[in-house]
């Protein structure tokens, strides 16, 4: 039986109505979402432990510095003294890979860089206007194998690298240009960025789904750093700290009342410089019971160096939102470093 050609038409119209409508939801559900929350949707479901940079919102903070070497250089520099690059990757081999690969902290919109057992890639968003294929051209220019499909990796290799310019990062070696989505992933490892990549271009699970409950909790992130779930207890716990260390820890946890183990730890600064920290427990009714020992802890004494930590960082406001405890800190100096300050070294704000 033949179908009328009217029929037909409406059919493919309808078809093509949906499409459109499909394409119009993901635009939507993209632009509803912070950039933070993109970044997150945008990397391996098995990552650890991520770094996030707004560079875009600390461009609007700082002014923008162009693509002139000089001027990347002059704004790097600024957005260090104001601890905003604290989680980047990139930040200091900046002006190599505007000039090099045609993108950089000057032009990206933001970077991502997450690390799991099993690798480490980097995610970079770039604004809809940039023309991917001028990195597509710069990546053939400086040596690095084309690859046989639009989504797939270009190899470099570590030497190929480490001659286009040494503050280049290792993380460059292998690199996938997703036009579509304005991304360049990148990895030191072929297998680990064809793997990164699918996560970036939505075709594979997402860390998003383990931490939406963390980064939907702060607003306007300039820069940040995520351990995923018991990882934070893992890689911060004061068992890696020397024996005094230990057992002084042990004695301010025990004053401020006990702490439950972590799910899950967010370090999220603004661009004006103050500090949200979210921290992920199992319950709302465990997040209840830490709130005021963990508020005691983040303005008491530094355990492994100097000081407290309230005298860099003013605990503004703490409370419960859910499974998670939320510390709201500003810094004490405008030009202190705060994210540096917790970052390096956080043991009682991951205490396990």
């Amino acid at each position: 039986m033949r179908v009328p050609r009217t029929i037909v038409l409406r059919l493919s119209l309808v078809g093509l109505l949906v499409g459109l409508l499909a394409v119009a939801g993901v635009l939507v559900w993209r632009a509803q979402r912070s950039a933070l929350q993109q970044a997150m949707a945008a990397l391996p479901a098995e990552t650890l432990r991520a770094s996030f940079t707004d560079w875009a919102a600390i461009r609007e903070t700082l002014g923008d510095p162009g693509t002139r070497a000089t001027r990347i250089e002059r704004f790097i520099e600024r957005a260090y003294d104001r601890d905003l690059s604290a989680a980047s990757s990139i930040d200091e081999s900046a002006a190599a890979l505007q000039r090099h690969f045609g993108f950089s902290p000057a032009t990206v919109d933001w970077e991502a860089y997450g690390q799991s057992s099993d690798g480490a890639a980097m995610v970079l968003q770039l604004p809809s206007s940039a023309d991917m294929s001028v990195i597509t051209d710069k990546l053939t220019d400086l040596g690095f194998q084309r690859p046989s499909t639009a989504t797939g990796v270009w190899d470099g290799g570590i030497d190929l690298v480490a001659g286009i310019d040494p503050t280049i990062t290792p993380e460059l070696q292998y690199v996938v240009v997703l036009a579509d989505e304005h991304r360049v992933v990148t990895s030191d490892t072929h297998d680990y960025a064809a793997h990164a990549a699918r996560a970036a271009r939505g075709a594979d699970d997402s860390l998003a789904d383990r931490v939406d409950d963390l980064v939907g909790q702060v607003s306007h992130t300039a820069a940040a750093t995520l351990w995923a779930g018991d990882f934070a207890c893992a890689d911060l716990a004061m068992s890696q700290a020397d024996a005094e260390d230990h057992r002084r820890a042990e004695t301010l946890i025990e004053r401020a009342g006990g702490v439950s183990p972590l799910r899950g730890l967010l370090m999220s600064q603004r661009p004006s410089g103050t500090l949200e920290v979210v921290l992920g427990f199992n319950d709302a009714d465990v997040a209840a019971e830490n709130l005021r020992p963990r508020g005691r802890l983040a303005v008491g004494e530094a355990v492994g160096r100097a000081g407290s930590l309230a005298d860099t960082l003013r605990l503004v406001r703490s409370r419960t939102s859910g499974a998670q405890v939320l510390l709201t800190f500003r810094p004490v100096s405008q030009n202190g470093f705060v994210l540096s300050e917790v970052n390096q070294g956080p043991v009682l704000f991951a205490s396990c």
